[in-house]
C-alpha cells in the first residue's frame, strides 16, 4: 500500500494512522520538490492533484482524510482507532471527524493562499484577520471539550485524535496564538509524545 503525501500537510493524520495501526506502507513524496515524472503520474492516482491519496495493493485509490483513515482503522480493529459499527462512541468519533475536516481544517485554508486571493496587502490583512477569527471560533469549542480529557472521544486514541494533531501543528506555521488555549497545547503535547506521531516526525522531517 502506497500512501502519497507532501510532509506537514493535512495527509499526516492518514501517516499517524497507518503507524499506529502497524499498517505496512510506502510513502511516496509528491511535494514541492517531487520529480516531474512522480507529480505526474500522481494526477493519474488523483486528479485533483490533493494530498492524501492511499492506493491498496490491488491498485484501488482513496482519497480524502476521512475516507482513508476511517479504511486505515476498519482494517485494524485490534488497534483501537474506531469503535464498533453501530456504537455512540463511533458516531461521535465521526463527529469530530467531521468538524476537523469540514470547519476547523477548511478555515486555515485561506492564510496559506492569501497571495493567489489577493496581492492588495490591506485586502492581505483583513483576510487574516477574517481566518484568525473563524479558526478561534472552532479552536474556543475544542478548547471547552477537552477540559480534563486526554482524547477527543473517550479514553483512547482515535482517528480523530490523528486529524485533530496535524490541524493544530498548522497554528505555529501561521503564528496564530495559542496561549489562551491550554487545553489544547496540553491535549497536542501529550499526543506528540506517542511513539508513532514521533516516528511521523522524524520520517517527514527527511522530506
Amino acid at each position: 500500500m502506497k500512501l502519497f503525501f507532501s510532509p506537514g500537510a493535512c495527509c499526516m493524520s492518514c501517516h499517524i494512522a497507518l503507524e499506529e495501526s502497524k499498517t505496512p506502507f510506502e510513502l511516496v513524496y509528491v511535494g514541492k520538490k517531487a520529480e516531474p515524472a512522480v507529480k505526474e503520474n500522481f494526477l493519474k492516482i488523483n486528479p485533483v492533484g490533493a494530498v492524501p491519496a492511499f492506493q491498496l495493493d490491488d491498485g484501488k485509490v482513496l482519497t480524502q482524510n476521512i475516507a482513508i483513515l476511517s479504511y486505515i482503522a476498519d482494517q485494524k480493529p485490534e488497534a483501537n482507532l474506531l469503535a464498533k459499527v453501530g456504537t455512540f462512541e463511533r458516531a461521535e468519533t465521526m463527529k469530530w471527524l467531521s468538524f476537523v475536516a469540514a470547519d476547523l481544517h477548511k478555515s486555515f485554508s485561506p492564510v496559506f493562499r492569501l497571495d493567489a486571493i489577493t496581492t492588495n496587502t490591506e485586502c492581505q490583512k483583513d483576510a487574516k484577520n477574517w481566518v484568525f477569527s473563524n479558526i478561534n471560533k472552532y479552536l474556543s469549542v475544542l478548547e471547552t471539550h477537552l477540559k480534563d480529557k486526554t482524547f477527543l472521544v473517550g479514553e483512547r486514541f482515535s482517528i480523530a485524535d490523528c486529524y485533530l494533531y496535524t490541524v493544530y501543528q498548522w497554528t505555529s506555521r501561521i503564528s496564530f496564538p495559542t496561549d489562551k488555549l491550554p487545553n489544547l497545547n496540553r491535549y497536542s503535547e501529550n499526543i506528540s509524545k506517542r511513539p508513532s506521531v514521533i516516528a511521523v516526525h522524524e520520517r517527514e522531517a527527511k522530506y
